[in-house]
């Protein structure tokens, strides 16, 4: 099964380079997807990093993390990619963001993706952990504006906080008035208790849907003359859509700490895992199950004993696709 073209996984952004800048944070967010992330131990120079960066050609490059900001040398990496002429973004929760931090250390970024789960501040802080004051707020993205740096609010939908139309609504008219140029509103991945379906509390408005693999997880449009970029995710990521039969992806390189390129995001365990390796742990599953059959059919175990193993199997398998899956971060 082939992915909507328009997709992170069916091709697009393609001169996209991701960068897992830092495994550290400073915030505590309960469904941060990078709990159980891979940590290198190894950690590469900057001018390792900003090598295979170069090398590979990319015009785009965001670092995330962790918490990017939180990396001490962010500011020569930066530089020194702007001077070879690439855009460069990064995706903080914006605890470190102040005017004097843009002016040190952001000068020649692209874009700034601030992660502010909530417009009210208060309601922020339950989530993250992070307090952000609106005065240093305002000041960063007045200075990044100087500085011709765009800003971009990173939204997460979560059950209780923002999880219907009017609280979205209200999202935008913050955004606005603290002079973000664009929003991006996600659904929560691999967190099935705090999940969020956006089409249905926006009534599958926008081109919202039910099958974000086949029908595109990625829509622009425009709320109140605020740009918004709707992120829902498929049934790789969440339990609350069906899981795509067979389904095929293109795994983009992400390029770690340590200075090394993998396919895709890791989780621990998953290191460096590639598409051969992927088919022989699933190929493994299958044969696993083909012996539980052949049991049963020879009356060794019961139906039930059956059933119970081959629910663990399918479970074990669905692991490998989602713990592998490429791209679904930015």
């Amino acid at each position: 099964m082939l992915p909507n073209k328009n997709n992170f996984c069916g091709g697009n952004f393609s001169d996209w380079i991701e960068v897992m800048l830092i495994d550290k944070c400073n915030g505590h967010c309960s469904w941060c997807i990078e709990k159980e992330g891979y940590k290198p131990e190894k950690i590469a120079t900057w001018q390792k990093l900003l090598e295979k960066l170069v090398q590979s050609g990319k015009k785009n490059i965001i670092f995330l993390g962790g918490e990017p900001t939180l990396y001490r040398d962010l500011r020569f990496l930066i530089t020194n990619l702007y001077l070879t002429n690439r855009n460069i973004y990064i995706t903080t929760n914006g605890s470190l963001l102040c005017s004097e931090y843009v002016e040190n250390n952001l000068l020649g970024l692209t874009g700034i993706n601030i992660s502010i789960h909530h417009y009210n501040l208060g309601m922020n802080k339950q989530i993250t952990d992070i307090k952000l004051e609106e005065y240093l707020l305002r000041g960063a993205i007045s200075k990044a504006k100087e500085l011709k740096i765009k800003i971009r609010l990173n939204c997460n939908v979560i059950k209780n906080y923002i999880d219907n139309e009017n609280e979205i609504n209200k999202y935008v008219e913050f955004a606005k008035n603290i002079s973000a140029d664009s929003v991006r509103f996600a659904e929560l991945k691999q967190d099935d208790e705090n999940f969020v379906d956006m089409a249905k509390i926006l009534d599958y408005k926008y081109g919202l849907n039910d099958d974000p693999f086949l029908d595109g997880c990625i829509k622009d449009i425009v709320i109140n003359d605020m740009p918004v970029n709707f992120r829902q995710m498929c049934g790789l990521q969440t339990t609350k859509r069906t899981t795509p039969e067979n389904p095929e992806q293109i795994n983009k390189k992400v390029l770690y700490y340590d200075g090394n390129f993998y396919n895709g995001w890791k989780t621990k365990g998953e290191k460096g895992m590639d598409m051969k390796e992927r088919k022989k742990a699933t190929d493994t599953k299958i044969t696993e199950a083909d012996k539980i059959l052949i049991k049963l059919k020879n009356g060794k175990i019961t139906l039930k004993e059956a059933k119970i193993k081959m629910e663990t199997i399918l479970n074990e398998t669905e692991k490998i696709a989602i713990a592998t899956s490429g791209g679904c971060n930015y």
